[in-house]
């Protein structure tokens, strides 16, 4: 039999697909029980994730320890939320390797700005650039909104951005109905000065501010739910 009468079937190839998770009420209609979705997730909210296959942690620990001081309805102490990152069984992403997280992963911050540029001022948006990166033939977003008028309104930018960058290079982008994120066609580098986490601590950190009148009302609302 000559080569050419052979003829050889091609397996149909698998589409790498991931769901990045947020806070929000879409979080709800994810695809937690589709194997065939990896699972990407963040957040010291008080949200239950039936099912995690990396998690992302991108404040470094020190500033985690200065933002959690208690628990409260919405979000675990830096004591609780730090035993759930010890006890995730899966990658943990973060700014370094921790000894105090057994699967913690550094994140690849070179790699993600050399291809996207400075557009990270978001956790949310770490997630994004990884999934391209790592080739995912479709990224789905669920429980990310940034429809606030104040820290979340200026991370929306970063994210649609990349969400735009996804599909122009051939990435199928899943949204649910409800969510209010619009993909550009011509995405447009929304270059930040500071980079969400990283640059936590400086004086230009315009979310700090935010963070702490937060972290003042869920004190209040735990306060008034004791009562």
């Amino acid at each position: 039999m000559e080569a050419s009468d052979v003829r050889i079937e091609q397996e149909p190839q698998v589409k790498k697909k991931v769901a990045v998770i947020g806070g929000a009420s879409t979080r709800n209609a994810a695809p937690f029980n589709d194997l065939t979705w990896d699972i990407w997730a963040f957040s010291s909210l008080r949200s239950h994730t039936p099912r995690i296959t990396r998690w992302f942690e991108m404040h470094a620990l020190e500033d985690l320890q200065e933002q959690l001081l208690e628990d409260t309805p919405r979000r675990l102490s830096y004591r609780n939320y730090l035993r759930f990152l010890q006890e995730l069984a899966c990658p943990v992403y973060m700014q370094r390797e921790y000894e105090e997280i057994p699967y913690s992963v550094e994140y690849p911050l070179q790699a993600a700005l050399a291809a996207f540029g400075k557009c990270f001022s978001s956790t949310a948006a770490y997630l994004l650039a990884l999934a391209i990166l790592e080739g995912y033939h479709v990224i789905g977003v669920w429980g990310i909104h940034l429809t606030e008028k104040t820290v979340y309104a200026r991370q929306r930018p970063g994210v649609e951005y990349l969400l735009g960058m996804a599909r122009q290079r051939g990435i199928q982008v899943c949204l649910p109905k409800r969510s209010p994120l619009r993909i550009p066609a011509r995405p447009t580098l929304p270059e930040t000065a500071i980079l969400y986490g990283y640059d936590w601590q400086t004086s230009q950190a315009w979310w700090r501010t935010k963070r702490h009148k937060n972290r003042r009302s869920d004190v209040g609302d735990q306060k008034r739910v004791k009562t």
